[in-house]
């Protein structure tokens, strides 16, 4: 099925971080869902619902969104991607108890979803919670170990902790999986300058912009550049890490 794939924010050692302030927002490879040979009207419906919420979520119709969402679990209430990007859209609002119910609906459905871990870590990372966020993107991963985004967030969870090498670790993987993420450049580059490795936090940063600036991402193309300059500056002191 389509769904909406979620990291955490970036945690970088200065005041933006890498790729915004917000969660990025992507949409997965669409995925048709196990529909039967003859599906009914209420199936259909629901899946036309779905699409078109994660049609409106990729425009930032985010209220609407959430109503097609609606629409979705009053038509098929085992429907898990939709309980998923419902609490994906909810959190992006502001109103995360109410998505961590919706990531909690889908883990009743399915208690081996990765992706209903994965988003459920964001909030708790969101709300500063790293520790019940390293447990939930722990489990995403036991349930997919080539999820690239629980990687990722799995490795800013272990910077807010202050596992600098787990989260260097994590961020290996994140890129091994996918390398054009940006984010997990440009993290790894900031954990790298933090542990003192300049040259290497600056090739990573180098790269990020450079993915940044290939994927039309001009606001966080700048950031990278921005965070480059003031590392390469001979006394610049360490930024504070901000977990």
């Amino acid at each position: 099925m389509n769904n909406i794939i979620h990291r955490a924010i970036a945690i970088l050692g200065i005041a933006t971080a890498l790729g915004g302030l917000t969660p990025a927002v992507r949409a997965a490879s669409t995925v048709k869902p196990n529909l039967p040979s003859s599906p009914s009207a209420p199936v259909t419906k629901a899946q036309e619902l779905f699409n078109r919420g994660v049609e409106k979520t990729e425009r930032g119709d985010l209220q609407g969104a959430i109503e097609d969402f609606d629409g979705v679990v009053r038509l098929n209430p085992s429907f898990i991607e939709a309980y998923c990007n419902r609490g994906f859209v909810r959190a992006e609002l502001g109103n995360y108890k109410a998505a961590m119910a919706d990531f909690n609906s889908a883990l009743r459905i399915d208690p081996r979803h990765a992706d209903a871990y994965n988003k459920r870590g964001t909030v708790l990372a969101q709300k500063g919670n790293f520790s019940a966020a390293l447990a939930n993107f722990n489990a995403a991963l036991r349930y997919d170990d080539n999820f690239a985004d629980a990687y990722y967030n799995r490795g800013l969870a272990h910077s807010g902790l202050g596992n600098a090498k787990a989260a260097i670790a994590d961020y290996d993987r994140a890129i091994q999986l996918q390398p054009n993420m940006a984010e997990a450049y440009g993290n790894r580059g900031t954990v790298r300058y933090h542990l003192g490795d300049k040259p290497g936090a600056i090739a990573d940063l180098e790269q990020a912009a450079r993915i940044f600036s290939a994927q039309g991402n001009e606001p966080a193309h700048q950031q990278a550049l921005t965070f480059l300059q003031t590392i390469q500056q001979p006394s610049t002191a360490k930024p504070p890490v901000q977990p």
